[in-house]
């Protein structure tokens, strides 16, 4: 719990936030109602900052359009309007919207949305650059872009790179390898991040993610090569032993089922013939 003095520090710099976005949104917008509000948050999840200000930009509802009613004086006109498929008799409501956002190339401003940021730092440290580089050029002297939050992440992945291993004052050979093997593991996690639907891990997860999948190909490739040398091997040996076999044979070819095979049935004078040769 917060402290009666602390509540006061708390809505003093909360105002200030708040008049650091209204800066930058136009006076037109701003008396059309258009409202900001800010306030601190804390987030308990692996990897955030403590605390954090949320910052949220409340544009007005546009007015609402109703279409009006036509009536058909003729039946020719009827019958055109049926025929595509207007229903005059009925009243039917537009998407209200303003006719142009209040806020250039804003669409959130021009449908009466919200607009919502992210500082990661607590309302008391959150100063006039913050919130410029927390909005996008919609708002005046904005700077967030695509570009910005790029190098942004840039930066934040590197200090910590350097927290963890060492940083750049540190030019011993242990912790530049360090951080090499960091950067070339990120890499790796990254790639495959993007296949998976830009989806990250659980926190601490190791299956499935900075597995080299290039060297599993190059030996998935080598063992495919050994497969295939294995197979013209036994192939060639296979070969070789058919025609060792025909040699044995004195060159006969012949397959089984080939030729006539003729099934001798024993008889009274066989058996005769047999006694006579073993002497009896």
């Amino acid at each position: 719990m917060f402290s009666a003095n602390e509540n006061i520090l708390l809505r003093q710099h909360k105002r200030r936030v708040i008049e650091y976005v209204e800066s930058t949104i136009p006076e037109d917008a701003l008396d059309m109602g258009t409202s900001v509000m800010a306030m601190q948050v804390s987030c308990r999840q692996p990897g955030c900052v403590p605390l954090e200000t949320a910052i949220t930009v409340v544009f007005p509802k546009p007015p609402r359009k109703m279409k009006t009613k036509r009536r058909n004086n003729t039946p020719q006109q009827q019958l055109q309007h049926l025929k595509n498929n207007d229903n005059d008799n009925e009243e039917k409501e537009e998407i209200p919207s303003f006719p142009k956002p209040l806020l250039p190339n804003l669409e959130e401003s021009r449908i009466g949305g919200n607009f919502k940021t992210r500082i990661l730092k607590p309302l008391s440290d959150v100063t006039q650059d913050d919130v410029l580089d927390a909005l996008p050029p919609s708002f005046t002297g904005g700077r967030r872009t695509v570009e910005s939050i790029c190098i942004k992440a840039r930066d934040m992945i590197f200090a910590q790179i350097g927290q963890l291993v060492g940083g750049t004052d540190e030019e011993s050979r242990d912790a530049v390898e360090g951080r090499k093997l960091v950067a070339e593991y990120l890499k790796l996690c990254l790639d495959e991040y993007v296949e998976k639907g830009c989806v990250p891990p659980e926190w601490g997860e190791k299956d499935g993610w900075g597995s080299n999948k290039k060297e599993e190909g190059k030996d998935n490739g080598n063992n495919n090569a050994n497969n295939s040398e294995d197979k013209e091997v036994a192939k060639v040996a296979t070969s070789a032993t058919k025609a060792n076999d025909t040699n044995k044979s004195g060159g006969d070819t012949k397959k089984w089922g080939e030729g006539n095979i003729v099934f001798k049935r024993p008889t009274e004078e066989s058996d005769e013939d047999n006694d006579k040769k073993d002497g009896k």
